[in-house]
């Protein structure tokens, strides 16, 4: 209840209010009810205030209500708001009569709502050391949040849910939940379970991406079981497998491959990544998809979906209003390369692409995701 007061503080005051629920002075209610909108001395933001205090109760626990209630009668309550206070009461506890509230507020709470009560699809994503895990669900989320370095990046479980809208990151750390306005100052190594709103073609959906650790990390033998017990394990909807595209191949991809043939029922989607690794008149693509194709074949998963994909160019294209110099010249890097028919990864699933994501090949694997959704 305190996290949720104090994002919402932050979100209007953008300061940190944590202080107020410190202590037992309460001058900062009197306060909130008696602002003015501007220009407009006696229209108060008393049934504002009110709806608020409300919305975030009922979001945590909607049997509070005759206890907030009597809190805002004693030291949010006058006069010339005491109307308001029961209306907004009386709205909230048998959602009758109306309210005095601009309809965004109202919608809000509608949306947020009916986001809170869709099904959340649970999407596994696995793969070996540098396929470019971390990258990829950096692209799906639109946020730099699982940092990425050279080798194995990702040493636990990390559940990542989608958010209905754009409002920070809300994480779990040792076992508290806790709130940053800015997303990209936390990772997934500080945190077993977060949640932010998804910039991609995702964000309209209740998704939960499971990060797993790379299953051949040399220095740690524990990430093997840690992913294959996720994989036996079964709680996820689907599947996303990811394979450098550069070098796959590898005994450590066979094994796992292996591991999610014999011990998983879900759908699974393939993903080869890293294309834009290569060359023009060297590699061939087609070629590449086909022989992998096959060779998830003769393992036994039948009719495998395979995605080629530029993770890096897709989150380049999500997260460019966030982009460093340094991203701003690799995006512009990456839109010259891909500006070669070559390089439409969309032609090699479905056909020419319309637009510059379509060409990274992730808009494909966002529409087989949706399509699995339940």
């Amino acid at each position: 209840m305190r996290l949720l007061f104090e994002q919402w503080g932050y979100s209007i005051l953008n300061t940190d209010v944590s202080t107020w629920f410190q202590s037992e002075d309460t001058s900062f209610i009197k306060k909130a009810i008696s602002l003015n909108r501007d220009g407009l001395r006696f229209f108060r933001l008393k049934h504002q205030f009110y709806f608020d205090c409300f919305y975030l109760t009922e979001t945590c626990d909607s049997s509070l209500f005759n206890e907030l209630n009597e809190y805002l009668i004693k030291f949010g309550s006058n006069i010339f708001t005491k109307k308001a206070l029961k209306r907004t009461y009386n709205f909230f506890a048998g959602n009758t009569g109306s309210l005095n509230v601009e309809e965004s507020l109202l919608k809000h709470r509608n949306d947020n709502r009916a986001f809170g009560e869709k099904y959340e699809n649970s999407v596994l994503v696995v793969a070996t050391v540098s396929a470019g895990k971390s990258t990829l669900i950096n692209a799906l989320t639109g946020s730099y949040f699982n940092k990425v370095k050279n080798g194995a990046c990702t040493s636990r479980i990390c559940k990542i849910h989608n958010k209905p809208v754009t409002d920070g990151i809300t994480y779990r750390k040792d076992n508290v939940l806790n709130y940053n306005a800015n997303i990209e100052s936390k990772s997934s190594e500080e945190t077993s379970e977060a949640a932010m709103h998804f910039v991609s073609s995702l964000g309209a959906y209740r998704v939960c991406l499971i990060d797993t650790p790379g299953v051949n990390n040399s220095r740690d033998h524990n990430h093997l079981i840690i992913t294959s017990d996720a994989i036996k394990g079964q709680n996820f909807d689907m599947v996303i497998f990811i394979s450098n595209g550069q070098y796959n191949g590898t005994n450590d991809e066979r094994q796992l491959l292996d591991l999610l043939h014999n011990h998983n029922k879900k759908p699974v989607l393939f993903v080869l990544n890293q294309l834009d690794c290569f060359k023009n008149g060297v590699d061939n693509i087609a070629k590449m998809i086909a022989v992998y194709h096959k060779e998830l074949t003769s393992i036994g998963f039948d009719s495998p979906k395979v995605f080629p994909v530029s993770a890096w160019y897709a989150y380049l294209l999500n997260a460019q209003k966030s982009l460093d110099e340094e991203e701003q010249e690799e995006l512009a890097v990456m839109r010259h390369r891909f500006s070669k028919a070559f390089f439409d990864l969309n032609n090699y699933i479905e056909s020419e692409s319309e637009h510059e994501y379509q060409k990274t090949g992730l808009k494909a694997l966002e529409n087989e995701i949706i399509k699995l959704l339940k």
